[in-house]
């Protein structure tokens, strides 16, 4: 995205409700930073794993890039523990399944300034506010929160309902162990895993569709250069064409290996996601099977 065109898009992303929230953490930059500094100290993860931190100060210590300067790579390493920090917490400790897809690292990785890249941005701050507000020090953070203008505390109240009682975005898992529950409590969540459990099979089915089109794809750089070898071109010789070629394919192919790589990681998750749903049906049809002959 062009810079006036993405200049606009920051401004009233930096001002929105869940990056005011994240900023009682403290400064996103040393002094007066613009909102472009402030929006890169976002997405570089530095300051985000702080506040994972604060939230979470058992956290297992793992070496976070302090000067990314700009590098993908970089950003996408310390966004990676991040998110998989977050998923822990929400697994583990809360004992909630998150069910909304996760903050895409590749993109805030390599494409952040964009609308997309906010997209994901926003993603990640909504899900670490849901660890905020849920952990042993949610009273000191919520009463950060009542310490906010009228407007965006109603903002983030409501982002907050997202991340605890919206079960189609995070899944309770705590009713598992509930013994006595009746027959209408359990009817609404036979319903509600159903649906999930169609969205992962819809899900994994796309990611297999597009790993098998990425695959064709990377078969048929393979043999590029060589169809292409015996090619003269007008502005160089043949040998210099060859090398041109090869580079240009290669870098490619790299591309797309990595694409691969990652859409395999995802699918992986998800048949994972849907194994643990189909078990947990499974495990809620025999109770409503036992509490129907009761």
């Amino acid at each position: 995205m062009e810079n006036e065109i993405f200049t606009p898009l920051l401004e009233q992303f930096m001002t929105s409700p869940l990056v005011t929230w994240v900023k009682t953490f403290g400064p996103l930059t040393a002094g007066n930073g613009t909102n472009l500094d402030e929006y890169v100290a976002l997405v570089d993860g530095v300051f985000l794993n702080q506040v994972m931190l604060q939230i979470n100060p058992k956290l297992e210590s793992q070496r976070v890039n302090k000067k990314v300067n700009n590098d993908a790579s970089l950003r996408m390493h310390n966004v990676s523990i991040l998110v998989r920090q977050i998923k822990c917490y929400y697994q583990e400790t809360l004992q909630q399944l998150i069910m909304m897809s996760l903050p895409n690292v590749l993109i805030i990785g390599k494409n952040p300034f964009s609308e997309q890249g906010t997209e994901e941005v926003k993603k990640l701050l909504l899900l670490l506010l849901g660890c905020a507000v849920q952990c042993q020090k949610k009273e000191e953070f919520i009463e950060r929160i009542q310490g906010l203008d009228f407007d965006t505390k109603a903002a983030v109240a409501a982002h907050i309902q997202e991340v605890t009682h919206n079960q189609e975005n995070v899944f309770d898992l705590q009713w598992m162990e509930v013994t006595d529950m009746s027959q209408e409590d359990i009817e609404p969540l036979l319903k509600n895993m159903a649906l999930h459990l169609k969205r992962l099979i819809d899900e994994r089915d796309e990611h297999s569709e597009t790993i098998i089109e990425l695959s064709e794809e990377r078969d048929g750089l393979h043999s590029l250069p060589h169809a292409s070898s015996s090619a003269q071109s007008p502005c160089g010789s043949p040998g210099m064409k060859r090398t041109e070629s090869r580079q240009h394919l290669s870098v490619e192919l790299a591309d797309a290996k990595a694409k691969i790589r990652r859409l395999r990681q995802e699918l992986e998750e998800k048949t994972e996601q849907l194994l643990d749903c189909k078990q947990e049906l499974e495990q809620m049809e025999i109770e409503l099977k036992r509490l129907q002959q009761e």
